[in-house]
């Protein structure tokens, strides 16, 4: 199925943001586009979509499927004022903005997962990567990279995420505009961008902890070669992930694979 680019540039004219559309057809990341932009100077509002990834990039240099004419790959460059050790808190915003999306179009079984998954229920059906430009230590911009399976049948995925991914299609049933995740997409994200430069992120942890899987649930946190065990309790401040160990004490997780456990 095409992307009618013209559709969505239009629907995105005159918003709150100065969207600014490049759409490729293919290329190795979006992300990479994305940041080459930002250091050429590219205004907040731009965004890049890509029919086909040859290179597409998840969290912790792992590869992202993304086969042409069925998903959306799409990078968000802003520029916010904020401190580096508080740029996760963008991709929990930018989870929220994407679990509202789907939910218009998915209103059962959507939900969040700690720090960059986005599922439908208890299968992953986006991933986010958020990446910075430094310049003289501070934040020069930022990248916010989303995929989200659209229409990506269960049998293309990559044999060993088939039982633990999904797409769109595969949970409502029937074939879904591309044009429309997008539009919608950019719709909830900026309001919840806006929400986040003039409320803060306690808002946003709000609307993630109502959002998410994970509140009250036992969870196992990897991370290179550390292990946490414990029930999640919230959100901190910076949007490190906290939990309580067998123990009773109070744990910060600031990275890792978090696995949500039975029972």
């Amino acid at each position: 199925m095409g992307f009618d680019v013209k559709a969505l540039q239009s629907r995105l004219a005159g918003r709150l943001i100065d969207w600014r559309l490049h759409f490729l057809d293919t290329v190795d990341s979006t992300n990479l586009v994305a940041l080459d932009l930002a250091r050429k100077g590219a205004p907040e509002g731009t965004i890049v979509i890509a029919d086909c990834q040859t290179a597409g990039k998840g969290r912790l240099h792992r590869a992202w499927q993304s086969p042409p004419g069925c998903n959306l790959y799409a990078s968000l460059l802003i520029r916010p004022k904020i401190d580096p050790a508080d740029a996760p808190q963008l991709t929990l915003m930018a989870g929220v903005a994407v679990a509202e999306t789907l939910s218009a179009l998915c209103p059962e079984g959507v939900g969040l997962k700690w720090p960059n998954d986005v599922r439908i229920r208890g299968r992953k059906v986006c991933g986010i990567l958020t990446e910075l430009r430094m310049a003289g230590g501070a934040v020069a911009a930022v990248v916010v990279g989303i995929g989200v399976n659209v229409n990506m049948p269960r049998a293309d995925f990559d044999p060993a995420y088939r039982e633990t991914a999904t797409s769109l299609r595969e949970e409502t049933g029937q074939e879904q505009s591309r044009e429309e995740v997008a539009f919608r997409l950019c719709e909830s994200f900026e309001k919840w961008y806006e929400t986040f430069r003039c409320e803060g992120f306690a808002p946003v942890r709000e609307d993630w902890l109502a959002r998410s899987e994970m509140p009250g649930r036992r969870v196992r946190v990897l991370f290179r070669d550390e292990v946490q065990e414990g029930r999640v309790i919230g959100i901190d401040h910076d949007g490190a992930l906290l939990i309580v160990d067998d123990l009773g004490a109070t744990r910060r997780v600031t990275a890792g694979d978090a696995d949500i456990m039975k029972g």
